[in-house]
């Protein structure tokens, strides 16, 4: 069956930049690709959502291309370029410690230059036990390493006397069933011959592919100038992994520097350095890790370890099949290259903005693609037990929904455990991702198209800025708008995006919060690699992993976990802040005393009802998915406006809330009912305003009765009036 897949070199793209698109194709000897703008997304909800509309673009490359196939290269390693100390290796001792989870799943390299029946290398055999590799020879230990125990493994090759020493020993620190060393001498071993490999930590080659990948964690991995004896062998693995390069040095790899970046450094005066490749998660436990200090900025010493999966990928690394330079005709907006190939189609969207310092329109839509990637090709929905529980209903899923089943090495989201059972914890839009695209489940893009939808129909004039820009160019980036608004789901915020908002609030901006779950997870972007963000979710429980010890994210050095956790709860920027979540209905709010409050009088303009938003394509109602609520205790202003309020959600949302704790009120307390999201606004100081729903489901409802309906005025009120140069005043009591 013919497929196509593809993606781009970026999601944001100014007029006169260019943008670069990857296809691979497979089944046919052609496909077809158009240029579009993306006007609505297909919801399959008639008759009150929009109907599925796009322009195709004038564009050279739109029409048939020849296919070619490109395979994915996942599995990380660590690669360190062709040296002729390392080429030549004949009397020598390769050493590490490891932490297997995988052990007999397979063949898993180590560290070494074996290519088929050449090169030299430590591994793992198919049955989880040490071996060394010469010539296309296999010589083993008997017994098996045990999986997550840690373990100093090392071979001793002597060229003069043909033999070689096999030696492992489990050496993590409280382990009291620590078993003790192994070793085994072998007779008549051949001479390795010359490699002109690069040498790799964590794999083997295949010509110029990447095999053979290493599942766990390797810390300190050496190779040593002469074949050190039992003796030498024993001391080294009790010395531990910490202190300064061996004497015996040709290569001496200490992980522990350089965490937040591709580096691989070498401590012996040869310096032979490498790089990361398909980002392995760096910054975790080591062997010596003591408990102490959960930074490993602290103590990098005992976070000198890499955890390697052969489920890795950052970038796919296909070739460029076409580019496309944005005209200068072409408006601020949502577009998307659309590939086809018989039956079979597949989208890759990308945003386009106006030249720099040539903002036109006084609002931006802020497109949320740092939770678009922290989303991406989202395993746990089609494969997870708990989905259809979740839900309520059974899952549907499409043709491309299925690319995840048919192609493994697409990668998973930061919701999916890798192979090896460890959480994902970055994830990159370098490779196809199946579900950012405007058609299949309306979440996340295909539901924010809800809101273009809508722009497109009421001629409001709008440009949109994405996460990407917000966290690269900081304020810069939305400063010379009046009002900015948010889509459905901004879960995931770095904390550049964060001071950009707060700043441009600070100067008087209008912010309108239009979603749920907003501004929830702390995310890094990496310093130097584009496409990709880090989460790592410290404090969460049944998520948690070993991300409690290892609760610093390793791109950036910051604490981990949710924004509320870190101490910039969302309540602080939006007026609300996330309490439960269900899958299964949504409903309407009803209005609060404080919606008749004069300073409130421009958002229910023409709004009579006193129940609004009980209506809508995703899951009957304007409030649903994912909530938020008004909690001056946890920072909603104090002089902030709960304007409305949601009720009777069925007890799947009881079950979800993140913290029971939170939502218990205190004896002495009257509290509405605690299961609820809340309509809130609120004045700035600098002359702006903030207007919030607390709801991811707000979207579905603005295209009901073709657009005759009162979320539909309410969010036109507040955008007319927000991108208004009037300044808000604040009120005198607060």
């Amino acid at each position: 069956m013919a497929a196509v897949m593809g993606y781009a070199d970026r999601r944001s793209v100014r007029v006169g930049e260019r943008i670069q698109f990857k296809v691979s194709c497979e089944g046919a000897p052609a496909y077809k690709a158009t240029i579009v703008r993306l006007l609505s997304a297909q919801t399959f909800e008639p008759p009150h959502a929009p109907k599925f509309r796009f322009d195709v673009m004038p564009a050279p490359v739109n029409g048939e291309h020849k296919g070619r196939h490109h395979p994915i290269p996942a599995g990380s390693y660590a690669e360190i370029p062709t040296h002729p100390k390392l080429a030549r290796l004949t009397t020598c001792t390769f050493a590490a410690f490891v932490w297997p989870t995988l052990p007999g799943s397979g063949e898993q390299a180590i560290l070494g230059t074996v290519d088929g029946a050449g090169g030299l290398g430590l591994h793992l055999d198919g049955e989880g036990r040490l071996a060394l590799v010469i010539g296309g020879q296999h010589f083993a230990l008997p017994r098996k390493l045990r999986p997550r125990r840690w373990c100093f493994v090392a071979a001793a090759v002597d060229a003069d006397s043909d033999t070689a020493i096999l030696y492992d020993r489990e050496v993590e620190l409280y382990q009291f069933d620590a078993l003790a060393g192994a070793h085994r001498r072998f007779e008549h071993v051949p001479i390795p011959a010359p490699s002109e490999r690069p040498f790799r930590i964590a794999a083997a080659h295949e010509g110029a592919r990447a095999i053979r990948h290493f599942n766990g964690k390797i810390e300190r991995p050496r190779v040593l100038g002469r074949a050190l004896t039992l003796f030498d062998l024993e001391r080294l693995a009790l010395a531990g992994p910490s202190g300064p390069a061996h004497v015996d040095a040709i290569a001496d790899w200490d992980f522990s520097r350089d965490i937040g970046s591709e580096i691989v450094s070498d401590l012996s005066h040869n310096g032979l350095w490498g790089r990361t490749v398909n980002l392995p998660t760096r910054a975790v436990a080591g062997s010596n890790w003591k408990a102490e200090r959960h930074d490993w900025r602290a103590v990098p010493e005992q976070y000198g370890a890499i955890h390697f999966h052969d489920d890795d990928i950052y970038d796919a690394l296909w070739p460029t099949a076409f580019e496309v330079t944005i005209p200068a005709g072409w408006k601020s907006g949502t577009y998307a290259c659309r590939l086809e190939v018989g039956d079979a189609e597949f989208w890759v969207p990308f945003f386009v903005r106006p030249r720099k310092g040539e903002a036109k329109a006084r609002s931006a839509f802020l497109v949320p693609t740092c939770t678009y990637a922290a989303y991406s090709n989202f395993r746990s929905r089609v494969e997870g037990r708990w989905s259809e529980l979740y839900h309520g209903r059974v899952t549907v899923l499409d043709r491309t929904d299925f690319l995840m089943e048919e192609y493994p090495d697409l990668g998973s989201s930061t919701y999916d455990p890798h192979r090896d059972g460890s959480l994902t914890l970055t994830s990159s839009m370098l490779r196809p991702v199946t579900n950012f695209r405007p058609t299949g489940r309306v979440y996340k893009f295909c539901q924010d198209m809800f809101f273009i939808a809508w722009l497109e129909h009421a001629g409001i004039d709008y440009e949109v800025v994405t996460d990407d820009d917000l966290h690269a160019e900081g304020m810069a980036a939305i400063a010379d708008y009046a009002c900015i608004f948010t889509g459905s789901h901004p879960e995931y915020y770095t904390t550049g995006m964060l001071d950009a908002v707060e700043a441009f609030l600070r100067q008087g901006g209008r912010f309108m919060y239009l979603g749920g779950n907003g501004f929830y997870w702390r995310t890094a972007y990496h310093p130097t690699l584009p496409g990709v963000v880090e989460v790592r979710r410290a404090g969460q429980g049944f998520l948690a992993s070993d991300v409690e010890r290892e609760s610093h994210m390793s791109f950036t050095g910051e604490v981990a976990g949710t924004w509320h956790r870190v101490g910039r709860p969302p309540n602080l920027i939006a007026g609300v802040g996330m309490v439960t979540q269900g899958f299964d209905a949504s409903t309407g709010y009803r209005r609060t005393e404080a919606s008749r409050d004069p300073r409130a009088a421009f958002i229910f303009a023409g709004v009579t009802e006193e129940v609004v938003g009980d209506f809508g394509v995703l899951m009957g109602g304007a409030a649903g998915y994912e909530i938020d609520r008004h909690d001056v205790a946890l920072g909603s202003p104090r002089h902030s406006l709960r304007l409305a309020s949601s009720s009777n959600h069925t007890n799947v949302y009881d079950i979800s809330v993140p913290s029971f704790t939170d939502l218990v009120p205190k004896p002495t307390e009257a509290v509405p009912d605690p299961i609820r999201a809340d309509i809130v606004f609120f004045e700035t100081p600098g002359g702006g305003a903030v207007f919030s729903v607390g709801s991811i489901a707000w979207s579905g409802s603005l295209s009901w009765n073709n657009y005759d309906n009162n979320i539909e005025r309410i969010t036109r009120n507040v955008l007319t009036r927000f991108i208004d140069p009037a300044p808000f005043q604040m009120p005198e009591s607060q």
